[in-house]
């Protein structure tokens, strides 16, 4: 009698146990919790002094949205070449392409920057001419922040490495895990100055789905 109790109770323990760790286990995946750290970060400088940096990351307001930030200077004599302020930055625009030697083919959209850029009026893409499929999901992006240029206030002794100072955009809605090539392309005098290409993957980003009720697997 004794040894059916101590087993009925060692059962007992053991069922408890199993539905403890289910109902927990059962909580942690419904629930995903949105991490929006940056993904990655990447740096190029051109021949004509155009540094630009792209940190892409998930966005910590909406869910599965992927970001990139594109920050780029400029050599001071470039940046001379225009008015600062507004006018100066609707003379650039960031260009991208999802496809290889994209921007050699004509195969990419521009998005031309200016200072109302908001989430509520966000900068569309334009597609370039060549490009036949200008509705392609990776290309539904748009700009919903943008920082005008200013210039440097102490300038270095050599005037030919003088700098303006960074200039930042915010892109959303990047189809995740696809890979980007970007560039910062400006309007001169002498012609349009772009920057060197960067290569960015888009990041995959959770979603929180708290609440959210079970989807039944499929039977094989």
């Amino acid at each position: 009698m004794a040894h059916t109790l101590l087993l009925f109770s060692f059962l007992a323990i053991g069922c408890a146990g199993t539905v403890a760790a289910g109902g927990q286990s059962t909580q942690t995946s419904t629930s995903e919790t949105v991490t929006p750290r940056p993904t990655a970060q990447a740096t190029a400088i051109a021949e004509n002094g155009l540094a630009v940096t792209i940190e892409t990351y998930c966005s910590e307001t909406r869910l599965r949205t992927a970001i990139a930030r594109l920050r780029w200077s400029m050599p001071a004599a470039l940046f001379d070449a225009k008015r600062s302020g507004a006018a100066a930055m609707e003379a650039q625009s960031i260009e991208t392409t999802v496809f290889k030697n994209g921007f050699e083919k004509g195969l990419f959209v521009s998005l031309p920057l200016s200072e109302r850029a908001t989430a509520e009026r966000p900068i569309m893409p334009r597609a370039d001419a060549r490009l036949k499929r200008p509705t392609l999901r990776a290309f539904q992006i748009r700009v919903v922040e943008v920082e005008a240029p200013v210039r440097e206030q102490t300038a270095p002794a050599d005037a030919e490495s003088a700098r303006t100072g960074e200039m930042s955009a915010v892109v959303e809605n990047l189809e995740p895990g696809v890979n980007y090539t970007w560039r910062v392309a400006i309007d001169t005098a002498g012609g349009k100055a772009v920057s060197a290409a960067v290569r960015t993957r888009a990041p995959i980003c959770p979603a929180d789905i708290i609440g959210s009720p079970a989807v039944p697997r499929r039977k094989p």
